[in-house]
């Protein structure tokens, strides 16, 4: 039984005075003595081994995991023989004043580390409750502001309808691939009051920022990083594009709603997907039986008879191509604004309303269009698992990615009420570098009761 204990609580055969298991219900029950090596006094300094009294602790410990067990640890309280001060042998298995053992402790962060444990599955796993699993996790995991890097992207997330700013701020370094920081809110005035507080000689060193078409964002940036390329995130572009030709699709779905079996209801709503997915040229040439038309048709024919429908869809189809092509084409920088400039007047001139709201969104973002397709290095991991240095286009992809995380973590826990809480969470989680503290510390984060 000592060889079990020894091995279980990591303990030397020569340390264990006495053990004992008991399984009372579904719980064990591990009774442990140490040997008396005795200790200085706290208050003089003198060594003894004199016991004043034994006393039982009991510490919660998850060594067996999803199996209910708790130490008996019957400890020794020393008398100094000089100055008469009383205090207890060292404990191997808690830290002062706690009833949860350091292994517990480690285990509740290492489960919290992944995204889809919520704070009561952990509690459930190391049979604690909700509330111990919060106050250990705000002890141990209190993340710091990230450095800012030489490319950096910005995007807002949905966090609680209940929260006072239901959006809210995240940014991360596009090259080096960390959280630099989550904010509670993305309006223009606590942008400005967070960067302000960010020493100048490491904005400095920021030279791209990726954004969504934001105004907020540009106007506050342009102040703090007046030196910066500020980029507009190209997914947003081409979406803002592919939605004005939903909406002239939809426009003109709308005149053939009173006749839902007519060929033109029947193209506009369930081949949409021919406007906006390239398919392949063998696709769009082989021929299928369609059970609207009864007749074998293709692709390619299909999208020709939606054109016949409106002049408008062909054109605003034709506008989408074209600035895909823009997007996707090597070109130098000169003629990529040429280009650019091209395509805005056409978008403009194109007499379809949809189409000229994108063109004067595309003039207005222009500057931010083209600096786009600025390249940074960055460090990812190929399929032989060995890292490498690429180049890569600045665009907030990562941000996204991030974000769907966020969005299970919130799922999952129902909502935060807390923020503070959300945040180290949030990057304790997505940095994988970020560690928590071996030792306690002073618990910054405020407890959020619900009014009864």
């Amino acid at each position: 039984m000592i060889d079990f204990i020894t091995s279980l609580f990591d303990l030397k055969d020569s340390d264990v005075d006495y053990c004992k298991e008991v399984l009372k219900g579904n719980r064990h029950l591990f009774y442990v003595q140490l040997v008396n090596r005795g200790k200085r006094c706290t208050n003089c300094g003198t060594y003894t081994r004199h016991v004043k009294e034994y006393k039982n602790k009991r510490i919660s410990h998850s060594v067996l995991l999803n199996e209910p067990s708790s130490i008996i640890y019957h400890a020794r309280r020393f008398i100094c023989p000089k100055c008469n001060t009383t205090f207890y042998e060292d404990n191997p298995f808690s830290t002062q004043y706690t009833r949860i053992s350091d292994d517990t402790v480690k285990n509740t962060l290492q489960l919290l580390k992944n995204y889809n444990e919520t704070y009561a599955s952990v509690g459930r796993k190391v049979y604690l409750s909700k509330t111990v699993v919060m106050q250990i996790f705000d002890e141990h995991v209190q993340v710091k502001r990230g450095e800012l890097s030489t490319a950096i992207g910005i995007d807002e997330f949905y966090f609680s309808r209940h929260a006072k700013k239901k959006y809210a701020l995240m940014i991360l370094s596009l090259n080096k691939g960390y959280v630099i920081d989550l904010l509670p809110s993305r309006e223009k005035r606590k942008m400005s009051s967070y960067f302000r507080s960010i020493d100048k000689n490491e904005r400095m060193n920021v030279q791209y920022i990726s954004i969504d078409m934001t105004e907020n964002y540009r106007d506050v940036l342009k102040i703090y990083f007046p030196w910066a390329k500020i980029c507009v995130d190209p997914f947003h572009v081409i979406r803002l594009v592919c939605d004005a030709l939903d909406y002239v699709r939809l426009r003109y779905l709308r005149k053939y709603s009173d006749n839902p079996h007519s060929d033109e209801y029947y193209l506009l709503k369930y081949q949409k997907r021919l406007l906006f997915k390239e398919v392949k040229h063998q696709k769009y040439s082989s021929t299928k039986k369609n059970h609207h038309f009864r007749y074998t048709i293709t692709d390619y024919q299909k999208r020709e008879m939606i054109f016949s429908i409106s002049h408008e869809i062909e054109d605003a189809w034709t506008l989408k191509e074209r600035y895909l092509y823009f997007d996707r084409d090597n070109l130098t920088s000169d003629e990529r604004r040429e280009m650019l400039e091209l395509l805005i007047n056409d978008f403009i001139a194109s007499d379809i309303p949809e189409m000229i709201s994108v063109g004067l969104t595309l003039s207005n973002w222009k500057e931010e269009i083209l600096n786009s397709f600025n390249t940074i290095t960055k460090t990812i991991t190929d399929k032989n698992g060995k890292k490498v240095k690429k180049e890569v286009r600045v665009t907030s992809g990562p941000v996204e990615g991030r974000n769907k995380t966020i969005k299970i973590i919130i799922k999952l826990a129902n909502g935060y009420t807390n923020f503070d809480r959300f945040r180290n969470r949030a990057m304790y989680v997505l940095n994988i570098q970020e560690e928590p503290s071996d030792h306690r510390l002073p618990n910054n984060v405020k407890m959020i009761y619900k009014k009864k």
